[in-house]
């Protein structure tokens, strides 16, 4: 049997899940699409690999999904516009909410880099207004 993947990567899948804002409906589906298994028990070392790659911020970008720059960008507007949680972070749950509502999508992960620049210009224009015209 191959190597299990080790507690520090599953601390590290389950910690990107939460930023990212994926409930595990979709983190099931998402996972399933990246190695082929719905439950993190039975992941290998080099599929948490794969997993946590696919999760992080730092990832290369992916055809026809936001790029990084973009995310960081859109999560920046977020701030700026007031969707602020712990920490003094993003919150990703408003901001979520808000892609939800506006493209259809449950997470930024999954913005096309048309939407993601959709995205950026809504916000944009949301801060020049200084409205709440878009509570999540």
């Amino acid at each position: 049997m191959a190597n299990m993947m080790t507690g520090a990567q599953r601390r590290m899948i389950f910690k990107l899940k939460g930023e990212n804002g994926l409930d595990d409906e979709l983190f099931r589906t998402f996972m399933y699409s990246k190695v082929k298994k719905s439950s993190t028990k039975d992941l290998t070392i080099a599929e948490a690999i794969k997993i946590i790659d696919a999760l992080s911020p730092t990832k290369s970008n992916v055809p026809d999904r936001i790029t990084t720059k973009q995310q960081k960008y859109i999560e920046g507007l977020a701030k700026q516009y007031g969707w602020v949680g712990e920490n003094n972070k993003t919150d990703m749950l408003r901001l979520n909410g808000w892609l939800a509502k506006r493209y259809g999508v449950n997470s930024i992960i999954w913005l096309t880099p048309k939407n993601a620049s959709d995205a950026i210009e809504g916000l944009k224009a949301m801060i020049r207004r200084g409205s709440a015209e878009c509570s999540a």
